[in-house]
Order: structure tokens, then C-alpha cells, then sequence
């Protein structure tokens, strides 16, 4: 067996590979918004230009590096509890495996780079990554699972992701009613 020290760090390399390409999106459109908006004007007059774009290129991705790491341990807590629920591995073999097979994400990370053309296409790599990456852990580690357990090891995933996207969903949407009704125009 190859030494599992090796693949460690594929989530910290995944992490920046997936803030690089968001960053290099949201960074255009953020400048593009200074300038439109007139603010970038007035700031380069007390900072250099170039060094406004190098500090929002920073704050962007330091922005993205951390939601991305808090999303990495909350994966990480939702899919040892599955794994806790529905394997039937009791030496942890299942989640060294999860270390093992998250070369999935670098590609998924590298790919995202690549084709950084809109965030739709980031969001879609992702999706897909993620896909990819439970299809062959479950395939692979299949032996320690029951069908039932297969079951319940998609359907636990599926519902906690879904009850936290839709948290996150009404969060924006009241967090944006509350802004449209303080507006005061």
C-alpha cells in the first residue's frame, strides 16, 4: 500500500485550485464594478492602481479560500457521520479511502482552472467533481456496504446538503428583503 501521507494534502491543493479559478472570475467583475461605479477613481488617487488590483485579487481569494476550507470541514463532518451510519467498516479503511480517491477533486480543481470562463462552468465542474468522486468511493468500497447501506449513504448526503442549501437560500433571500426594504429609495 502506497504511503497515505502522499494524497494529504489533495484538499488543500483542490482548495486553492477551486479559489484561483472563482477569484479570477469575480476579480473582473469587481473591477469592472469599481470602475463603473466611480469608486476606483477616487481610490487611486491616494493608492496606486496596480496595487488596488493585487489587494482585491487578495481579499477576493482569501474571501473564497476560507468558504471554501469551512465547506471542506463541513463535508468532511456530514460524510464521517454517513460513514458512521452506514458502513460497515470498523478499522476506518473507509475513510482512508476518502483521502485515497479525492485525487478526483485536484482534477476536478485543475479542470475548473482551465476553463475559468464563467462561474456557471466552475459550479457545474464542481458538481461534478463531487459526483464523480462518490460514484467511485462507492464503487470502489463497495464491499463494505450493504445495498441498503449504499442507499442510505446517498440519501444522507443528499439530505443534509439539501437542507443546507436551502438554509442558505432563504438566508439570502431574507437577507436580501431586508436590505430592498432599508433602501431608502
Amino acid at each position: 500500500m502506497k504511503n497515505i501521507y502522499y494524497t494529504s494534502f489533495y484538499a488543500f491543493l483542490t482548495i486553492i485550485l477551486f479559489t484561483v479559478a472563482i477569484t479570477l472570475n469575480i476579480f473582473q467583475l469587481a473591477i469592472n464594478f469599481l470602475s463603473v461605479s466611480g469608486i476606483l477613481q477616487p481610490l487611486t488617487d491616494m493608492i496606486p492602481e496596480k496595487e488596488i488590483r493585487i489587494l482585491t485579487f487578495l481579499g477576493i481569494a482569501f474571501l473564497f479560500y476560507l468558504v471554501l476550507s469551512g465547506l471542506k470541514l463541513i463535508s468532511d463532518m456530514i460524510w464521517q457521520f454517513a460513514l458512521l451510519f452506514f458502513s460497515k467498516d470498523k478499522e476506518g479503511v473507509d475513510y482512508l479511502a476518502t483521502k485515497k480517491y479525492s485525487f478526483v477533486f485536484l482534477i476536478g480543481g485543475l479542470i475548473a482552472v482551465f476553463l475559468n470562463s464563467s462561474l456557471l462552468y466552475i459550479a457545474i465542474i464542481f458538481l461534478l467533481t463531487v459526483i464523480a468522486f462518490l460514484i467511485l468511493f462507492l464503487i470502489k468500497q463497495s464491499a463494505n456496504y450493504t445495498l441498503l447501506g449504499l442507499i442510505g449513504v446517498i440519501m444522507f448526503q443528499l439530505i443534509i446538503w439539501g437542507l443546507i442549501g436551502s438554509g442558505l437560500v432563504y438566508a439570502f433571500f431574507t437577507l436580501f428583503a431586508k436590505f430592498k426594504t432599508s433602501m431608502p429609495f
